[in-house]
């Protein structure tokens, strides 16, 4: 079994000539990005699409070949760098090494500009019900990766929030910005947006919270929650003439 560093630049390719039945995708980083390595022979013939931790047996057709494999970075979000076992026989590795950050990547997203956070607001009305959203643009080619909100009213309320497909009618002037408080941060491909409405909008509600007046909630999902292209979390209070305020915490990872 031989053992392989790679480094494979967005767009680039890494090549690999050996004699080999057996694959592992050891290790590998992409500074927060996708790290899926394309494995194709030169020759041309099936590609395997691998990830860390990933491995693949080769079929009876190919073994006790020398094979030139062409080793692509699948989506371009970084370069990808790692190690990769490939020779006959098989290696398994069933240790859990590292802290739970390394596990998570929680540290690697926010470095590489991929986490965000951003509040949005919309004053009470006279007999209206306030609503606010994080929406996630069709087309953005991201799933927006919701960890948590914290969500405060200016008066006692009960607050629902849940998925929606309609576009609240107020763009937010400011959008959320990335955690990395430094230049290189990519911009969010998502938009926050308010309105006050004599009704409330949100249909399908999967859970609410009952705020006191100018206090503050967190709300921790224990599993995050995937809003996908064309879709939003929207945020309604379920008291009239109540301001509304909301902070969204969330990563974005592109849509497979």
């Amino acid at each position: 079994m031989n053992i392989y560093d790679i480094g494979i630049e967005p767009g680039g390719v890494h090549t690999i000539n050996v004699q080999a039945d057996y694959i592992y995708f050891r290790t590998g980083t992409a500074g927060g990005g996708d790290t899926t390595v394309v494995f194709q022979p030169s020759s041309g013939g099936e590609a395997v699409y691998l990830q860390p931790g990933q491995a693949y047996k080769m079929p009876a057709s190919m073994r006790g070949k020398n094979v030139t494999w062409v080793l692509r970075n699948l989506r371009g979000e970084g370069k990808i760098a790692g190690v990769i076992l490939m020779g006959e026989g098989e290696f398994q590795d069933n240790r859990v090494s590292g802290s739970v950050e390394v596990i998570d990547g929680g540290k690697a997203r926010t470095l590489a500009g991929f986490a965000y956070m951003g509040g949005v607001s919309v004053a009470g009305q006279a007999g209206t019900y306030s609503h606010v959203q994080l929406f996630n643009p069709a087309g953005s080619a991201k799933n927006l990766i919701l960890e948590g909100m914290l969500i405060s009213s200016s008066a006692a309320a009960q607050v629902d929030f849940g998925p929606q497909t309609l576009q609240l009618d107020q763009l937010f002037p400011v959008k959320p910005v990335s955690k990395k408080f430094s230049a290189g941060g990519a911009d969010t491909v998502a938009v926050t947006r308010r309105q006050n409405a004599v009704s409330t909008l949100l249909g399908n509600a999967f859970a609410n919270v009952m705020i006191q007046a100018s206090a503050t909630v967190p709300v921790k999902f224990t599993e995050p929650v995937v809003v996908a292209p064309g879709f939003g979390v929207m945020v309604q209070s379920e008291t009239l003439s109540a301001a509304l305020t909301v902070t969204f915490e969330y990563f974005e990872e592109s849509v497979l």
